[in-house]
């Protein structure tokens, strides 16, 4: 029987080739590191308040936070520096964009499957075949 460490040791040295390969991934792709690692921060935050679900399943909300993070949080960074409503956040723009990361990493799983529920909706259960409605 190993001993209990051994888990820990094994998912933590997982944990560290997951972030390695989800930084280096989207270095190739052009993302900023920083943003990657708070979309991810923010899928693990928003997993832990999720019931429980399948290996799988929590690898791919995390890949996705962390590459929503990664891609949409500089769109929302720069769209709430330049907002007259959060003008205060331009003083503290380190803050604001590792924040801006955190909060779509964290948000991605609510907000995916209600822009592919809507998608379905206006397009008629997804038949891309199906006449619309005159």
């Amino acid at each position: 029987m190993p001993e209990p460490t051994t888990g820990a040791v094994i998912g933590a040295g997982s944990g560290a080739f997951a972030v390695g390969t989800i930084t280096i991934t989207g270095s190739f792709l052009g993302l900023q590191y920083e943003m990657l690692l708070a979309g991810l921060a923010g899928g693990m935050a928003m997993l832990s308040n999720l019931p429980p679900v399948s290996r799988p399943r929590a690898v791919m909300i995390l890949i996705t936070s962390a590459l929503m993070g990664g891609y949409v949080g500089p769109m929302l960074h720069a769209w709430t520096i330049q907002s007259d409503v959060f003008a205060w956040s331009s003083k503290y723009s380190e803050a604001t964009r590792l924040f801006s990361g955190f909060v779509i990493g964290a948000s991605s799983q609510t907000v995916i499957p209600l822009g592919l529920g809507w998608v379905r909706t206006k397009f008629g259960g997804g038949n891309i075949n199906q006449e619309s409605p005159k």
